[in-house]
């Protein structure tokens, strides 16, 4: 019987809604900080990445049903304005914690570059104390 291979991790954490989403070393490596599109200023902010996802800001479909973007609070790692981490999830029933995720990408929020994302509707929001 072949032996099953098992990813490196960068880290697994429980989400927001209760789901488990993992980080891969390849994905961090070759898909966040140096990839075509890669954001090497992410680089040393793996537990801030975490962080987001546990308690994120605001979150907001991610181009797909099954896909979701963790935002964080303004002035939060490398950008004034943030970040924005993606997660892949394997249904959509993350909303319920009954789900598993996988981090696509993490990169710093640049409203100037990009000053309308594609992001679809809010599913939650911080209030914040007045």
């Amino acid at each position: 019987m072949a032996e099953k291979k098992v990813a490196a991790l960068v880290f697994s954490t429980t989400d927001f809604f209760g789901n488990i989403v993992r980080l891969g070393t390849k994905t961090w490596r070759e898909h966040v900080i140096v990839g075509p599109e890669g954001h090497p200023e992410m680089a040393g902010y793996e537990n801030l990445v975490k962080e987001v996802l546990e308690e994120p800001s605001m979150v907001r479909l991610a181009g797909f049903d099954t896909s979701l973007a963790f935002i964080s609070e303004p002035g939060v790692g490398p950008s004034p304005e943030g970040i924005r981490v993606l997660v892949d999830y394997a249904d959509t029933c993350y909303e319920k914690g009954s789900s598993a995720g996988k981090v696509a990408t993490a990169y710093p929020i640049d409203i100037v570059r990009y000053p309308s994302p594609k992001l679809g509707r809010v599913i939650y929001e911080r209030k914040v104390a007045r």
